[in-house]
């Protein structure tokens, strides 16, 4: 007779330690229960690993839930509730005609919930409702965490399945836990008899622990005398264990207070034999079936034991009571050898908790990449190439799955980038735009209807009055996406020379005009000033209509809500306090924008919620590519490459400007940062320094060979490359996502906290000062240039540590002396204080090439004062390895501020002065080279000098 046939005679069940899909479909599973004994099976994540990765029984519904835009988290529950299901029905007949004593198929709750209570009664709940089969285990580690959701999910009628027991304490704490809990359900009149659980001890781990430490003590040529050798007890640890705690069963489950249960009908938690496969292979294949044959237990069986006990087992009844004293001896005979069962046991969970990690973390690595392979070009896919850095980026994935880095950025963990509770707080404070994506998918049948209705009532043009990251990605869509057939011109103001703010006046009729107000603080002193200088002007060509024509996006409280109250504005869209302005793009700040120029939103958002999905929390860090992204630009920084060259194709080219302003702002403090390249044409090895790499980002179809190939030369000299394709410009969605993800993790590898921006309030407090100076005296108080023509002035503070002290007579002199001050690693910030004008981008674009390949350095170009609020927190708080020049004009209008002694024209100079102040007194080599009242003049000349 089968051996397996035999155990039932003597009151153990054998399970299975394996599950797949092929062996529920091809009908070995029934078979094995019919004909072979088998009454019950267990399955782990290793187990669920092996099933999908080694066979195609998945690829059909791994495909269809990547196509409802699951997550691989979802995924993998999904595919994993239908196996335990599947195997439920198949062995339901066994559970039935054991009065649900067997037929029992576990799955488990997540390794990572280990010392989680609400968190693991949350999942258990969760997964036994989805399986719902009254002969599913949900298997929960027997923790000190686990002991409480133990008892909790079976008061509330949840099979249990209790794992990684290994100490006679921690077997006797969860027996415990079952018998209050159908103490509980009996006071409150609950049955007891449809409660069922298994206690699983873990064995052959016992012994290779204990094992090793016994080896370290083992002295062959040592009398050792009356005491008994360390070699004796190897091998002996676990079987004892595992008799002592079936003895604690006895105990446990008789007497007067079992008896009541009992008599209710409540029937016992069974021991259940676990990690029965030997791993020393000197020791027997069937050591830890034998010696454990009892009544009313349970030993689950690996493919290989269950063929080794069917070959050649000895089956004997109740061995788990023989040799007693044997394993009180074989305790005693371990502490005086000191080996510490408690410290051993101790370390087995902690052991065994990361034995069931890894193999989850290596499921979430399969279902990734399958899911990878499945979006193909709708999934955005990127190439990194790491260059020199390879081993030491897969040292810091290793780290962060490790912290759980993902996981706790969804929590909104601020502990992750700082240690001040008060910064802890301000940043668990700004990590709203982790729930715009979901949050916003449900506002936008909001935002369509409300651009439907400026549509339908003839407004002609949209004008965003803003300022900073949080308009930013408004100028990327209008230059991305032309605007839909029928909706108004959408244009966007972000520049106080009142050239720039005439320009907008002269092309705009204002009575079919929609003004947007953009401020996350609702007193952004540039949107503020555009507003009133607007309202002012509408007012008089609409009267008292002209509350219609404003819109106010802005956080909760403002005094910009109070405002738009009080004036009668259209409507106030209130963003999300919890969202920084430069994470704001999925939020109002960017969708309503793009709404009102008849973009997709939903195709934006549904693209960026795939991204969302590709980087949710367990996918492992080298397959998040948000995660993946960040973590090779933040190692590479600690490398000094801290210089990122972007590469566009054409139709993604004013996509750079938002991610500029997002990673020079998010990471430029602390002496350190990622400096963003953007606008630079890409060139051979030789014009660059080591302390680059780059990131080309381009649409399928239009893909460079040429710039492909410079990229392959760059790549073979050693510096890194990150390639990103994207199926259309709506995908952009996703980029904004992986982007601000990345960020936030290129944040954590380099030491910084990326939500906020430290040095950006500097320049504002330096403009405030000029403007009461020239409040008070009618002027600015400028010293006199360093050198001058007639076309350029050039100034520099008078006492600047690295002023000069050779030839500056001309401007030419002085600016050939001003470069020969450039060093390897520095970068050159062209930063413009006028209208922007296409024939100037030409010039401007031409003097920083010519820079670049002059001195081997990197140059950013930005406009006043927008840079201030992006690039301009780098230039102050990152490295000390900006080379700045300050390009201002005398202004050709002159505009007045509504409510303010100042025009735009001083407004706008202030802004460029308050800079110049800011960087000298952070002894940045800051130049201001004024232009006159011919801007193209003084740009022809100092493209002159440069080349």
């Amino acid at each position: 007779m089968n051996p397996l046939l035999k155990l039932a005679e003597y009151g153990q069940s054998y399970w299975l330690d394996n599950l797949t899909r092929a062996m529920i479909t091809n009908g070995e599973l029934e078979k094995r229960a019919k004909e072979q004994g088998l009454r019950g099976v267990t399955s782990n994540p290793a187990i669920f690993d092996k099933a999908i990765s080694n066979s195609d029984d998945y690829e059909d519904q791994i495909n269809a839930l990547v196509q409802e835009r699951r997550s691989v988290r979802e995924i993998y529950e999904a595919l994993v509730v239908k196996d335990v299901r599947d195997a439920c029905d198949v062995l339901r007949p066994v559970y039935d005609d054991t009065d649900g004593l067997d037929g029992f198929v576990s799955l488990e709750v997540s390794p990572y919930l280990a010392h989680d209570i609400d968190g693991t009664i949350a999942e258990a709940r969760r997964l036994y409702k989805a399986v719902d089969r009254r002969n599913c285990f949900i298997k929960i580690p027997g923790t000190k965490e686990g002991v409480p959701a133990i008892e909790q999910m079976l008061y509330e009628g949840v099979n249990i399945n209790i794992t990684l027991l290994f100490s006679i304490e921690s077997y006797e704490a969860v027996a415990e836990a079952y018998v209050k809990a159908l103490e509980r359900r009996a006071e409150e009149g609950k049955s007891v008899d449809d409660v069922s659980s298994v206690a699983s001890f873990f064995l052959s781990r016992i012994d290779v622990l204990t094992d090793e430490l016994l080896n370290h003590q083992i002295i062959p040529e040592k009398d050792w005398g009356e005491q008994t050798k360390p070699q004796e007890l190897l091998g002996e640890a676990a079987i004892a264990s595992a008799k002592k705690a079936y003895q604690s069963y006895k105990n446990i489950f008789s007497g007067d207070r079992w008896e009541k249960l009992s008599q209710k009908g409540a029937s016992v938690q069974r021991p259940l034999w676990a990690s029965t496969s030997t791993k020393d292979p000197l020791y027997s294949d069937v050591k830890y079936v034998e010696p454990l044959i009892g009544p009313n237990t349970v030993n689950t069986l690996p493919e290989r034991t269950i063929a080794a006990f069917a070959d050649h087992g000895n089956v004997e009844p109740n061995t788990i009571e023989k040799d007693l004293d044997k394993a009180d001896a074989i305790f005693q005979q371990l502490e005086q050898v000191d080996i510490d069962l408690d410290f051993v046991t101790r370390q087995l969970v902690n052991e065994g908790i990361q034995k069931f990690i890894n193999p989850f973390d290596e499921l979430m690595d399969t279902l990734s990449r399958k899911r990878q392979e499945i979006l193909g070009d709708e999934g955005n896919p990127q190439q990194l190439s790491y260059g020199e850095t390879e081993s030491e980026v897969d040292s810091v994935f290793e780290s962060l799955d490790d912290k759980q880095y993902s996981r706790r950025v969804f929590a909104k963990d601020g502990v992750l980038w700082k240690s001040d509770p008060k910064e802890i707080e301000a940043i668990e404070n700004r990590l709203g735009w982790l729930d715009s994506v979901q949050d916003f998918r449900s506002k936008t049948d909001e935002l369509k209807s409300f651009a439907d209705e400026i549509r339908k009532e003839g407004y002609t043009h949209t004008v965003l009055l803003g300022m900073g990251g949080s308009s930013l990605s408004s100028d990327v869509a209008r230059k991305t996406f032309p605007t839909a057939d029928d909706y108004p011109e959408f244009m966007m103001l972000d520049n106080t020379d009142p050239a720039a703010v005439k320009a907008v006046q002269d092309e705009i009729n204002l009575e079919s005009t929609l003004f947007l107000v953009g401020s996350k603080s609702g007193t952004t002193t540039e949107t503020i000033s555009y507003y009133h200088y607007f309202y002012e002007q509408a007012k008089t060509a609409v009267g008292d209509a002209v509350g219609k024509h404003f819109v106010a996006i802005t956080d909760p409280g403002t005094p910009l809500v109070d405002e738009a109250k009080e004036r009668n504005f259209r409507q106030t869209f209130m963003n999300p306090k919890d969202i920084g302005g430069r994470y704001s793009v999925l939020s109002y700040f960017g969708l309503l924008p793009m709404a009102l120029m008849g973009i997709d939103i939903e195709a934006i958002l549904d693209s960026a919620y795939q991204m969302l999905q590709s980087s949710r929390p367990f996918i492992p860090s080298k397959d998040n590519p948000a995660v993946q992204l960040g973590t090779m630009l933040g190692t590479n920084h600690q490398n000094d490459r801290d210089k990122i060259t972007f590469v566009f194709s054409e139709s993604l080219q004013y996509f750079g400007f938002w991610l500029e302003q997002l990673l020079a702002e998010s990471t430029g403090k602390e002496g350190r940062g990622l400096v963003p390249i953007v606008g630079e044409e890409l060139g051979s090895p030789d014009v660059y320094d080591v302390d680059r790499q780059f990131v080309y980002v381009t649409l399928k179809d239009e893909k460079s060979d040429a710039i492909q190939r410079k990229l392959g030369a760059l790549e073979k000299a050693g510096y890194p490359v990150a390639r990103i394709q994207l199926k259309d410009t709506k995908s952009l969605g996703a980029e904004f996502f992986r982007w601000e993800f990345a960020t936030a993790t290129a944040g954590k590898v380099i030491h910084i906290n990326p939500f906020d921006e430290p040095n950006v309030a500097e320049a504002k407090q330096n403009t405030s000062k000029l403007l009461k100076e020239w409040e008070e005296n009618g002027e600015f108080q400028i010293s006199n240039p360093q050198a001058a023509d007639d076309a350029l002035s050039v100034y520099a503070k008078e006492d600047a540590g690295w002023l000069f002290q050779g030839n500056r007579n001309t401007p030419h002199d002085f600016l050939d002396a001003f470069f020969e001050l450039l060093q390897p690693w520095d970068y050159v910030g062209v930063l413009s204080y006028f209208k922007e004008t296409d024939q100037r981008n030409v010039v401007l674009h031409d003097i920083r090439h010519a820079i670049r390949n002059h001195h081997k350095v990197a140059t950013m170009l930005g406009y006043g004062p927008r840079y201030l609020h992006s690039t301009g927190q780098i230039h102050k708080g990152g490295a000390n390895t900006g080379v700045f020049i300050i390009l201002t004009a005398d202004s050709s209008e002159t505009l007045q501020i509504p409510g303010e002694s100042y025009d735009f024209g001083t407004l706008h100079f202030a802004k460029a002065l308050g800079d110049f102040r800011s960087l000298n007194d952070k002894n940045r080599r800051v130049i201001r080279v004024h232009l006159g009242d011919d801007i193209e003049n003084g740009l022809m000349t100092l493209k002159a000098i440069v080349g």
